[in-house]
């Protein structure tokens, strides 16, 4: 299970693509529509497609963290794993890399010793 399946946040992935389709849709329409609605109105679809696509980065960039250290994980990924690799990391990230909230814990008992040659 993934970190943000964990602090169950993937929603806001969700939300955030959709913002982005949706405002690059809109962006895309406008030019479709421009006769249809007239130069004012297609003006304004078009920069409400950018805005959607700026406030969905903006807001995922502040919202999606880690509940222990606070560590934005949006602009972790985007600044450190590459232009073409981030959101793949973002989405596949089994803890955090500041804390290691999400790791799965390690036993503090002693091994067994396992039975064989000893070595010198």
């Amino acid at each position: 299970m993934t970190l943000l399946q964990r602090t169950s946040q993937v929603w806001k992935i969700y939300l955030f693509m959709a913002l982005l389709l949706l405002g690059s849709a809109l962006s895309l329409l406008q030019g479709f529509l421009y006769e249809a609605l007239g130069k004012e109105l297609a003006m304004q679809v078009g920069f409400g497609g950018v805005a959607l696509i700026v406030g969905g980065f903006f807001w995922a960039w502040q919202d999606v963290t880690c509940p222990q250290c606070r560590l934005k994980l949006f602009s972790h990924a985007f600044r450190h794993h590459g232009f073409l690799r981030w959101f793949a990391w973002l989405l596949q990230t089994e803890s955090c890399p500041k804390c290691g909230h999400g790791e799965t814990p390690r036993s503090s008992a002693p091994r067994k010793k396992g039975k064989g040659l000893k070595r010198p």
